[in-house]
């Protein structure tokens, strides 16, 4: 008896949980939030490789001229690893 109450109560819980969930998932405020979150870093991300596709020329011939211990120390060229993509470019 007591193992069908508690089957009962799972099977409530889960019930209850997906409600939960799926009120959640389609809540306005949520999904807008979310929406707006994903469209932001996808602008980001197209701005940053228009970014690279205007500066590659200038920025990474230093790059590739600095040896490993400056690329792996230096602030500079820490962060420019994009340039590797655009090796065959120049």
């Amino acid at each position: 008896m007591v193992a069908v109450i508690n089957t009962i109560r799972a099977v409530v819980a889960l019930a209850a949980l997906t409600v939960l969930v799926g009120a959640l998932a389609l809540n306005p405020i949520f999904t807008g939030w979310l929406g707006g979150y994903l469209w932001n870093e996808q602008l980001q991300s197209q701005g940053l490789q228009e970014a690279h596709e205007r500066y590659f020329r200038t920025l990474c011939p230093a790059y590739f001229e600095a040896s490993l211990v400056e690329r792996w120390t230096s602030p500079f060229y820490f962060d420019m690893v994009w340039c590797e993509d655009y090796k065959h470019r120049l």
